[in-house]
């Protein structure tokens, strides 16, 4: 995926999973308003609530998610506050989740940092059609 950023969103939740609603529809919002396809939404939404998911066994106080347009589609990196010595835990690499992640995304990395574990995962731009102005309705 090309490096060109634009502004990232923020939104950090407590780690509890009645509160990853939010962040899927942030992360829903972003996508839409880059003109992604419903299909690609979905995926995401899918996509950052399973990343989340396994953050979630990780036992942190909060989960932040940042997502970002970039030049060829939406970049998300979820990460959480919790220590860890390591990550991804051993069997996660062949687990559904990540293949559920795989399939849904065109790149996925699990990290980690002096923060804590992060799952980031990027979707190449899958634009939707606008209609031509007028509704698209020919004269």
């Amino acid at each position: 995926m090309n490096e060109t950023r634009g502004e990232a969103v923020l939104v950090s939740v407590p780690a509890r999973a009645e509160f990853l609603h939010v962040v899927r529809t942030v992360v829903a919002s972003v996508a839409a308003r880059h003109d992604l396809t419903v299909d690609a939404i979905e995926d995401l939404r899918i996509a950052v609530d399973e990343a989340c998911a396994q953050l979630l066994r990780a036992r942190g106080t909060e989960v932040v998610v940042e997502v970002c347009a970039i030049e060829d589609g939406i970049e998300t990196i979820c990460r959480t506050d919790a220590e860890v010595s390591m990550w991804p835990p051993e069997e996660l690499p062949r687990s559904l989740a990540a293949q559920v992640l795989r399939g849904l995304t065109d790149s996925v990395a699990w990290e980690l940092s002096a923060s804590g574990p992060s799952v980031r995962f990027g979707k190449n731009g899958i634009r939707a059609t606008r209609p031509a102005e007028g509704g698209g309705r020919p004269a």
